[in-house]
């Protein structure tokens, strides 16, 4: 062990509000009910040409694994989403006062600890797996989805923070996380956080400023030093805004899995953010480039949407989303302002081609979300962009969801292809309409639970099952309906 591992004292949790607020960054705890349970972020992360279908959680030893953040001046580039952690939520919320939280460490105010002596911890396998050498995963965080991608390409953006930063660039204490999909055209299960133009993890090692010990920095262009406190949370350094692109088969169902995990030991956090509605599934894509300090269209670029306006009047019913970008030349916030003048120009534009303004997402990056590195004049010119994208319409799915006839007067549990079954299998239900509340319990022949997925879709549907985790053996399923069994299939696992 580096560190000793230490926890706020239980008895001390009254002290907890639901918000935890550092100037204008908040953390919301999950709650049972309201706007902020598990499956309202969930929804909150999801925008247009993606829908939600079911979900699952396995989270570490803390109740504050998870959680959704909100931050008025989006000083990572955005301004809410989801927030894993392999510590706690509460705890990210400051100025950096501390270069080694680790677990409940900024939890209360008068810092009243107790060390928790052989604590239990939640490992990933498939982080294990996809990390190799035999290094071993600490309070680990999965949350996993069930998507319907609505167009031929899946997006969303993130963060990742970490306290390891700077002291343990380089080491073993190579924290972690990945975004694994699977699903048709995807070979097995790959992991789609990957640094720009490679295949290796985003992980402490692989995006860096160097560290205390004079090791070489990694992909610095990607890497923001948070030691001054400056972006108003406590990790000591993030990624800069990340984003991932995917091709997918529009109206298939894809899995995803999204895993963050201590990695060598359990202290020291680190977490993921995730921007709220950000993922999303789009057509076609556009890029609007500009010279230095430039706010004004020229030709070539007006005659390019001219293209993504004529494309677009053949799908009437989708948005369009308009997002400015800078290099990294000048202040933060002069930045921001110019990437604003450049969506908005883009956007102006578009209306006078007829347009109407509520088809149209605004959005303003500044240089929080470098697409290439800063350090050449080309990267720097492909940089200073206006990114549009045509998005895919999940509208149009779900109504013709609703559309479909079942013919069953109950829900039911159908079965799971195949059966027997290696690796994964789909699990076939019908949920009728007016049920509030589904779930898929999965137990071993004893009866240990085994997982919980939450089921959203309604009508008939399905979802994936992984037995990554499980021996051979005999599973049972049990579809709940509120609170109400709607029938059970057995599962073989045969490896």
């Amino acid at each position: 062990m580096k560190k000793i591992t230490l926890l706020v004292s239980l008895t001390m949790s009254s002290l907890f509000i639901n918000a935890q607020e550092n100037s204008t960054f908040k953390v919301y705890k999950p709650q049972p009910n309201g706007a902020y349970t598990l499956q309202q972020m969930l929804q909150n992360l999801v925008g247009d040409g993606v829908v939600l279908k079911s979900y699952s959680v396995s989270k570490t030893w803390s109740d504050e694994a998870f959680g959704y953040f909100e931050d008025k001046k989006s000083r990572l580039g955005m301004s809410k989403g989801l927030l894993m952690t392999t510590g706690g939520v509460s705890g990210l919320c400051g100025s950096n006062t501390k270069s080694n939280m680790s677990n409940y460490t900024h939890a209360t105010a008068d810092r009243n600890y107790r060390v928790i002596p052989n604590q239990p911890t939640f490992t990933s396998s498939d982080l294990e797996k996809y990390l190799g050498k035999n290094q071993k995963t600490f309070d680990a965080v999965v949350i996993e989805m069930d998507i319907v991608p609505t167009a031929d390409t899946l997006n969303f953006n993130y963060v990742f923070g970490s306290e390891e930063y700077d002291e343990f660039v380089g080491t073993a204490y190579n924290d972690v996380f990945a975004f694994f999909i699977s699903g048709k055209g995807v070979e097995g299960q790959v992991n789609l956080a990957v640094v720009p133009n490679t295949q290796s993890p985003v992980s402490v090692n692989s995006i860096n400023g160097g560290s205390t010990y004079n090791r070489q920095s990694s992909n610095p262009t990607y890497y923001v030093s948070n030691m001054d406190g400056h972006l108003g949370i406590e990790y000591d350094g993030v990624t800069k805004l990340m984003e991932i692109k995917k091709a997918v088969t529009p109206y298939e169902t894809y899995h995803l899995k999204l895993a963050i995990a201590d990695v060598s030991d359990n202290s020291y956090d680190s977490g993921v953010l995730i921007e709220g509605h950000s993922i999303v599934s789009y057509e076609k894509s556009y890029s609007v480039l500009y010279n230095k300090s430039e706010i004004t269209i020229s030709e070539p670029y007006k005659n390019l949407l001219n293209a993504l306006v004529k494309e677009y009047k053949t799908k009437t019913n989708s948005n369009i989303s308009i997002t400015g970008h800078t290099d990294n030349e000048g202040e933060l916030d002069f930045n921001k302002e110019l990437s604003c003048k450049r969506s908005n120009e883009v956007k102006e534009y578009l209306l006078s081609k007829g347009i109407a303004e509520n088809r149209l997402i605004i959005d303003c990056k500044g240089e929080t979300m470098p697409a290439y590195a800063n350090n050449t004049d080309e990267g720097k010119h492909m940089n200073r962009r206006v990114e549009l994208k045509l998005l895919g319409n999940d509208k149009k799915y779900i109504a013709d969801k609703k559309g479909e006839t079942i013919a069953q007067e109950k829900s039911t549990l159908i079965n799971n292809t195949p059966n027997p079954f290696t690796d994964n299998t789909l699990i076939n239900v019908s949920i009728l309409e007016n049920v509030k509340q589904a779930q898929l319990i999965i137990t071993d022949l004893s009866g240990k639970q085994i997982k919980t997925i939450y089921m959203l879709e309604r009508g008939n549907t399905n979802v994936n099952f992984n037995s990554q985790n499980l021996t051979n053996g005999i599973y049972i399923v049990n579809l709940i309906c509120d609170g109400l069994g709607c029938g059970a299939i057995k599962m073989i696992v045969e490896k």
